[in-house]
């Protein structure tokens, strides 16, 4: 059994929260927030009656910690718990300065614990079954993969604030940034801008950038708070073929230039029988499954504590992107093409104005 603390009891912590609850080999101790009442609500929600205001409170009786706090407001809490022994998931992104995640990563790595960052994409579908497609070798290699996602909203709050989180590319692109990564590899160099087009924020509202990654191939990302309409489009092109979610969601893969384009089944492509006929409904429209392949990401880091693997989101996983992204936010202030790790060099290049 895990014992876990849950810290930062909002929106994103309550989610989290939810799903750890209904898990057979998971406790949840007790809930923190600097707001009492939210620690109170979270915790009558889930059947916890511990909730406290001081996180170390927890500390002496969990395995682990579940923090949701706001990025800029992180740090000493993920040190503090991994200092005390404790593994730690975070949200994302892991931080809005590079100073603040090397000294969490650091701390991690001297206590020995799983450090884990909430980068959903890798886990929900057709997110995965695309990029799966392309790791499998079907699509041979890669040529070019993009994302665009536009989320029209008027951000308050700290989410508002450059400096706090980040804007959008850092607080909603650096998802796809993530997922792009865990495509193409390691980026090389951006070329990008960023834009403030919506007046009574303090943040970037779009952005758009090219990444070259190290590995050959290219991609391309483009997210909006401000693009007055929703779109979500992804693909990946290799040598051998294509697979494609349109903003309607459907799923298009072609295998050659002579093979014929179909649409993919997604439910039934995550699903394994006993003959391992992959993506197979029987006569009735049922899915012929002994098993999903689909694992979430709160069993996912639960399974890393009990079976001592490396997290399929690792913290040093999102220090890249945040140095991506802060490559293109340097890409934007200089109208110039940004080598990745040259921004390494630059510490103290906070994602501000």
């Amino acid at each position: 059994m895990i014992r876990v603390g849950m810290i930062g009891c909002g929106g994103m912590g309550n989610l989290h929260a939810s799903q750890l609850a209904k898990l057979p080999n998971v406790k949840v101790v007790g809930t923190c927030d600097l707001i009492p009442e939210k620690a109170k609500a979270m915790a009558g929600r889930i059947g916890v009656s511990r909730s406290c205001t001081d996180f170390r409170e927890l500390l002496p009786d969990v395995d682990a910690v579940w923090v949701c706090t706001e990025p800029f407001n992180r740090a000493e809490i993920v040190i503090e718990s991994a200092r005390a022994g404790k593994h730690v998931f975070t949200e994302k992104p892991i931080a809005v300065s590079l100073d603040d995640a090397d000294r969490m990563i650091a701390a991690a790595r001297k206590a020995k614990v799983k450090y884990m960052l909430g980068y959903c994409l890798r886990f929900w579908q057709p997110y995965r079954l695309i990029r799966d497609a392309f790791a499998g070798g079907e699509l041979g290699e890669l040529v070019s993969c993009w994302m665009r996602r536009f989320m029209p909203w008027n951000p308050g709050g700290w989410y508002g604030l450059q400096e706090k989180s980040g804007g959008v590319m850092l607080d909603f692109g650096s998802h796809d940034v993530d997922w792009l990564r865990w495509v193409g590899g390691d980026v090389k160099t951006v070329c990008g801008r960023t834009f403030h087009v919506r007046d009574g924020i303090r943040a970037d509202d779009h952005g758009a950038a090219a990444l070259l990654f190290r590995n050959g191939g290219i991609a391309t990302i483009e997210n909006s708070w401000s693009s007055f309409m929703v779109e979500s489009t992804l693909g990946i092109i290799g040598t051998k073929g294509a697979i494609i979610m349109g903003n309607d969601g459907k799923v298009r893969r072609r295998i050659g230039h002579d093979g014929k384009e179909e649409t993919v089944d997604v439910e039934a492509a995550t699903a394994i029988n006993p003959e391992g006929a992959l993506g197979k409904r029987d006569a009735n429209g049922r899915i012929l499954k002994t098993r999903t392949q689909n694992e979430s990401i709160q069993q996912h880091f639960i399974r890393c504590i009990e079976e001592d693997i490396e997290p399929l989101t690792p913290a040093i996983e999102g220090r890249k992107t945040l140095l991506t992204v802060m490559a293109i936010r340097e890409s934007s202030r200089t109208g110039k093409s940004v080598e990745v790790d040259s921004m390494a060099k630059k510490p103290r290049a906070m994602l501000r104005k």
